[in-house]
């Protein structure tokens, strides 16, 4: 009887290590698919921003109802554009969005439907010492909207996160 114990418990000892040699091989191969898809999650599908085709190089002069002033941000940079945005009848908001001169960074902005978060507008990357005027887009509806402005901060070597900086302002129609 003692044989045939043994036996026994060499056979499922035996039967255990075949299913220990068939996981090892699954979990590797699962690890090595799930690394795949996040490199290319991270990597292959990140598109930077593109500069912004409107960008001027310079600083704007505005006129002091559009109340343009400058905000120092928790992240050390700054941003300066207008605090009154008013819609046009052509569907530009004048935003003179600024990248100040002092600044090591790279800046591009959203200005989102606080409601909907629909984004309706968007920018892309301004280099320090230039701005942009005015951002279209002609399928907003002409009336009064709460809105986020969302400013993007980047390295300008690497596009690395330098941080996000939310602004609640008024969109006004016109």
């Amino acid at each position: 009887m003692a044989a045939s114990t043994t036996r026994g418990q060499l056979l499922f000892s035996m039967m255990e290590r075949r299913k220990k040699s068939i996981y090892i091989p699954i979990v590797v191969i699962i690890s090595i698919i799930a690394i795949g898809l996040l490199t290319y999650t991270l990597v292959v599908r990140y598109t930077p921003p593109s500069h912004d085709s409107d960008a001027i190089k310079g600083a704007p002069e505005v006129e002091e109802s559009y109340l343009y002033g400058s905000v120092k941000t928790e992240y050390g940079y700054a941003i300066q554009m207008a605090s009154n945005l008013y819609q046009q009848q052509n569907g530009d908001v004048n935003i003179y969005f600024t990248n100040p001169v002092s600044n090591s960074v790279l800046l591009r902005c959203e200005i989102i439907d606080k409601d909907t978060e629909r984004i309706l507008y968007s920018t892309g990357y301004i280099n320090p010492g230039e701005y942009i005027q005015s951002v279209n887009n002609s399928r907003v509806d002409n009336k009064k909207y709460d809105v986020i402005v969302k400013v993007y901060a980047y390295t300008d070597d690497s596009f690395t996160s330098e941080g996000t900086t939310e602004l609640s302002l008024m969109l006004q129609p016109w």
